[in-house]
């Protein structure tokens, strides 16, 4: 009701209904991309939430993420509210989001591989 009133006020009190279209327009798509922005950061902290719960792996288990794009073996160096962080063989830090933990498959290759990361490096 209140959009409604301010856009009959700024109509009587002149102002065109091309220039109100194009600042109603700009308001919700900066509303829209704000709130595309709290559901990403409320997905990653609620998968974040589920993961601290019921994820079958932990901390020091090497895991095999099954995407198409870009496969990733690692091991599970943390586990944080917004994502993993994954140590590679080869020593690079990878983050991987949390929702998307939760979306992928996932193939545990190996319980408790940091013991034997530490060995080697």
């Amino acid at each position: 009701m209140l959009l409604i009133f301010l856009l009959f006020l700024a109509y009587i009190l002149g102002a065109e209904l091309e220039n109100l279209a194009v600042i109603f327009s700009s308001v919700f798509a900066v509303i829209g991309v704000g709130l595309f922005a709290i559901w990403s950061i409320l997905s990653n902290i609620t998968s974040g939430i589920i993961m601290f719960f019921s994820f079958p792996y932990k901390v020091g288990d090497k895991i095999k993420i099954h995407d198409k794009d870009a496969p990733i073996e690692a091991i599970i160096e943390d586990i944080r509210a917004f994502q993993l962080h994954l140590r590679q063989d080869n020593g690079d830090l990878v983050t991987y989001p949390n929702n998307l933990i939760l979306q992928k498959a996932v193939t545990l290759v190996q319980k408790d591989a940091i013991e034997d990361f530490g060995d080697m490096h």
